[in-house]
């Protein structure tokens, strides 16, 4: 005889696991047997979608919350998660919704909204919640508190589009001050002013937090000045964004970094952009792994032939995009990398303008370097070719050079063509080639 083990299980048990499904198919237990008919009404949380509901599907959405709450009534939800794709006017019900399940001591709330109509915004009662361990929202607008916002148990915070004027960087600051242990804060396109040309100062101040994400909109008007003081901070990250400047303080912690910008109207005559990027530069050294792409790689090269790069002596573990064209920008980031262990590169073939001058052999390669992986190579490519043997004939102690092809740069009768390419005769005589 089969043992039933699921029904052995306690109902906070079966509840906490019903948490992790969606509502919708937490319901569908209901038919399982007498004790599941009720037992989703006691989950402590709620994952929901407007299109899980017949249409008007905000309307129904409205009318199950209601039930279930009044079903709940003097219990606290742990998790509240909403998608709504309509656009309709029931929006400010929505809105009362979510400011209900924030006053019965939610923990976890997400909101994700098709579009955000300005004259519905998130109710102010959020900033003063004191259970609140992570808020995530999108298309969701916040207002600027007129107190001091106090949220005394956050630690992961994700904001997306939720700010329509100039004073959006205040409200994100106000919120970063008044949650004392944030640890994981993720600033996705949070200002929505792209009718405007105006740079907008947002700073970054937290004793507590350890991951930081920047992802400002590139396509807009705005270009944005950011300072970073996070002492703790293990891992950063700026994406798709124009910085007039960043700022950076008290990074000792840093551990990764993942750098996918550009600095903004760059000039080598410019004296005070000059400082701060060689500022931003140091502010960031210490860090151990980074990833760089090709247009910060094209804002460091002109800047190395102004002046030095700060070192990067801990840095052992580096992955860049770079060009067959731009291979002298690489060159020249080395040359700050006097530890580096790991590299590597994703390779991209344009048209060679000028050749490339592989004479300059940065001091990692003499002493530290012992893996190399270049990807997305391209077999009948003359300058990826030299790039390879350019790493085999001068790094003294390397252990392993990979190179990846993809499905569109590779064939597979090209294989031994291009491994009688690789004529360069090993500085490093237990290096491994491997081609996969």
């Amino acid at each position: 005889m089969e043992c039933d083990y699921i029904s052995e299980l306690p109902d906070s048990l079966l509840t906490q696991i019903l948490l992790n499904l969606r509502t919708k198919d937490s319901v569908k237990t209901s038919v399982l047997s007498k004790r599941w008919k009720n037992l989703w009404l006691n989950v402590p949380g709620l994952k929901l979608g407007t299109f899980d509901f017949p249409y008007p599907y905000l309307e129904g959405f409205a009318r199950f919350m209601e039930r279930f709450m009044e079903f709940n009534h003097g219990s606290n939800l742990q998790k509240f998660d909403i998608t709504n794709f309509e656009c309709n006017g029931y929006h400010h019900r929505l809105m009362e919704l979510i400011s209900t399940v924030v006053d019965r001591g939610i923990q976890h709330l997400y909101v994700y909204m098709h579009t955000c109509k300005k004259d519905d915004f998130i109710r102010q009662n959020i900033y003063k919640s004191k259970t609140l361990v992570s808020l995530k929202l999108f298309n969701v607008e916040l207002k600027n508190p007129e107190f001091v916002v106090s949220l005394p148990c956050l630690k992961i915070m994700l904001l997306c589009n939720v700010c329509y004027s100039e004073d959006g960087p205040l409200v994100v600051e106000k919120l970063i001050s008044g949650c004392p242990v944030l640890e994981d804060l993720q600033l996705s396109r949070p200002f929505d002013i792209s009718s405007q040309k105006v740079v907008m100062f947002l700073r970054v101040s937290s004793q507590t937090l350890k991951s930081l994400r920047l992802y400002f909109r590139r396509d807009s008007g705005t270009d944005f000045s950011v300072e970073i003081d996070a002492p703790r901070l293990n891992y950063m990250s700026v994406r798709e964004s124009q910085y007039e400047s960043i700022l950076v303080k008290n990074l000792s912690s840093l551990f990764r970094i993942d750098i996918h910008t550009k600095f903004n109207r760059f000039r080598l005559e410019d004296l005070q952009m000059n400082d701060i990027f060689y500022g931003f530069l140091t502010g960031i050294s210490r860090v151990r792994r980074m990833i760089i792409c090709l247009r910060t790689l094209e804002r460091l090269y002109p800047y190395s032939k102004f002046g030095p790069i700060p070192e990067f002596l801990n840095l052992y573990h580096l992955k860049a995009q770079v060009r067959s064209s731009s291979l002298q920008l690489l060159q020249a980031f080395l040359e700050s990398c006097p530890n580096l262990n790991n590299l590597i590169l994703e390779y991209s073939v344009t048209v060679d303008l000028e050749q490339t001058d592989f004479t300059n052999v940065p001091r990692c390669l003499i002493s530290t370097l012992e893996y190399v992986e270049i990807t997305k190579p391209r077999t009948r490519d003359e300058t990826g070719v030299k790039l390879v043997n350019y790493f085999l004939e001068n790094s003294t102690v390397l252990k392993k050079l990979t190179i990846s092809f993809t499905g569109s740069s590779f064939r597979e009768l090209e294989l031994e063509s291009y491994k009688m390419l690789l004529t360069s005769t090993k500085l490093s005589p237990t290096c491994q080639v491997i081609i996969v």
